[in-house]
C-alpha cells in the first residue's frame, strides 16, 4: 500500500505490526497497531521501545485518530507516527499538523487520489516537526529573556525551583478589557489533562509562590496551554499575573484535575454547558474537542457577562471553531450554539441565565425543548451564587449531581482563582 508523506507517494518494505499485547513482552523496536480510541497511558512507559505506532481511522469523519495523535505527541512520544484507513487527501495537512508523520492509503483511493491531490494539500502551517524544530531553536531565548530582571517575576535570590511544578514560557497575551485577558504557555511534553480540567499555576516571584486553580481554556490536543483570567488588582496571584509578556516564566504544576469533564456524565443527547464571567474558560476547551460531539447530538454554550467587551474571548473561540477545518464539520451552527446574554448593556438577549431559565425565554430563544431529565445533561461554572441557583434549577428539571467517581447528569466546577 502506498505511504504518503509530504515529498510524495513511497513504498516501504512489509513491517511486521503488532498490538498493544506486545508491550508486556519488553521488545525494542516495536512497531504497534492501535485503535483511535487507545488510552495514551497504555503506550507511555514503552515509547523508548516503539518505532513506530500506526492509529486505524475507521471513518474520516471520525476525529478519534487525530486526537490520538496529539495526545501522543503531547505526552512526548517522539517516535514515528502513522495514520492508516479511511482518510483523504483533504485529510492530509491536519494529519501532519497532529503529528503524523505519514498516511497509509489503499490501492483504490490512490487511483482515485493520485500523489498531486495529496500533495497539494501539503501543509501550509509548521507540522509536528517543523514545530518541534521551531520550539528547540526559540526557546532557550524566550528562558533567557524569562529570566532577566526586566520582569521582575523571578528573583533568583529568592525562587528555588520544586520538583513538582513545570516552569514555562508565556507565548501570547491578549487584553480584552480593563478585567480580562487570556495567555498562553508553552506545554510540558509530559503534561496530560482531560478537555474542562483545571491546573494549579503560579509565578516564580518568591520563595513560596501563589498558586491558584485555573481551568484549561485550550483543548487537549493543543500543543500550548491556554488560560482565560480575570485581573483583581490587589490579588495574591493575578495582580502579578496581568503583567506578564511573551517570554516570561510561569509555573505549572504537574496534575490536572477537576469535575467538569466527560468521565463524570452519564451519556446523553443534548449538553448544556452554563457559564458566567471567566467561567467560560472550561468550556472552551470542550467545544474544542472532537470527543463533545461524538458523545452528544448537540451542545449548547451560554455566558453571562456584564457588557459586550467581555463577550470577545467566548464569540473568538467559537468563531475559530466553527472556522476549523476539522471541527468545523462537526461543530456547525447546528450542533454547537452558542447563546450569549448580558446584564448591563443593550443585547439581544439581557437577564442572568438563572432567569431565563426559570421563564423559558432561552429555549424559546434557541428554538430548543426544555430540559429533559432522560436525555440532556449539563456542566455548570461560574460565581458561587450562579453555581447555587442554576444546579437548584438543574435540580428542578430533575438532574443529579455527579462526579468523577459516581458521574451523573450535570456537574459544577467550586475551583475559582483569586
Amino acid at each position: 500500500m502506498p505511504i504518503v508523506t509530504e515529498t510524495g507517494f513511497q513504498t516501504e518494505p512489509n513491517l511486521s505490526f503488532r498490538g498493544v499485547e506486545a508491550l508486556a513482552e519488553n521488545c525494542k523496536n516495536l512497531t504497534l497497531d492501535v485503535d483511535p480510541d487507545t488510552e495514551v497511558d497504555v503506550l507511555s512507559d514503552a515509547f523508548s521501545r516503539i518505532d513506530l505506532i500506526r492509529v486505524h481511522f475507521d471513518s474520516f469523519a471520525d476525529g478519534r485518530g487525530f486526537s490520538l495523535g496529539r495526545r501522543l505527541r503531547n505526552a512526548g512520544y517522539r517516535g514515528r507516527l502513522r495514520a492508516a484507513g479511511h482518510l483523504i487527501s483533504d485529510q492530509f495537512r491536519y494529519a501532519l499538523e497532529c503529528g503524523f508523520d505519514d498516511v497509509e492509503i489503499s490501492d483504490a483511493l490512490a487511483t482515485r487520489q493520485p500523489e498531486h491531490h495529496w500533495i497539494a494539500d501539503a501543509p501550509a502551517r509548521p507540522t509536528y516537526r517543523e514545530k518541534l524544530s521551531d520550539v528547540s531553536a526559540r526557546l532557550p531565548e524566550a528562558q533567557h529573556a524569562a529570566d532577566r530582571a526586566r520582569s521582575a517575576l523571578r528573583p533568583v535570590s529568592l525562587y528555588k525551583p520544586l520538583a513538582n511544578v513545570h516552569e514555562q514560557v508565556v507565548t501570547q497575551v491578549t487584553h480584552y478589557t480593563d478585567g480580562l485577558f487570556s495567555f498562553r504557555i508553552s506545554r510540558p511534553s509530559t503534561f496530560r489533562f482531560r478537555s474542562g480540567e483545571f491546573v494549579m499555576i503560579g509565578l516564580p516571584n518568591a520563595e513560596r509562590p501563589v498558586f491558584r486553580a485555573y481551568s484549561l481554556a485550550g483543548p487537549s490536543w493543543d500543543d500550548e496551554l491556554e488560560f482565560y483570567s480575570i485581573k483583581v488588582p490587589d490579588g495574591p496571584l493575578t495582580q502579578h499575573l496581568q503583567r506578564v509578556e511573551v517570554g516570561d516564566t510561569v509555573l505549572v504544576k504537574k496534575k490536572a484535575t477537576g469535575t467538569l469533564v466527560m468521565d463524570a456524565l452519564l451519556s446523553g443527547k443534548r449538553l448544556f454547558l452554563f457559564s458566567t464571567g471567566t467561567g467560560i474558560a472550561p468550556f472552551t476547551s470542550i467545544i474544542r474537542d472532537p470527543e463533545t460531539y461524538e458523545k452528544f447530538e448537540q451542545v449548547v454554550l451560554t455566558q453571562t457577562c456584564r457588557t459586550q467587551a467581555e463577550l470577545e474571548f467566548g464569540l473568538n473561540v467559537v468563531a475559530e471553531t466553527r472556522g476549523h477545518e476539522l471541527l468545523g464539520d462537526i461543530a456547525g451552527p447546528d450542533k454547537l450554539v452558542h447563546f450569549t446574554t448580558l446584564t448591563r448593556d443593550d443585547h439581544p438577549h439581557t437577564g442572568r441565565i438563572t432567569t431565563l431559565l426559570k421563564d423559558g425565554h432561552l429555549f424559546d430563544a434557541i428554538g430548543m425543548a426544555p430540559i429533559d431529565a432522560e436525555q440532556d445533561r449539563a456542566m455548570l461554572c461560574g460565581s458561587m451564587d450562579m453555581l447555587r441557583d442554576t444546579g437548584a434549577i438543574c435540580e428542578q428539571f430533575g438532574l443529579v449531581e455527579g462526579s468523577n467517581s459516581r458521574p451523573g447528569t450535570y456537574v459544577v466546577e467550586r475551583a475559582f482563582v483569586d
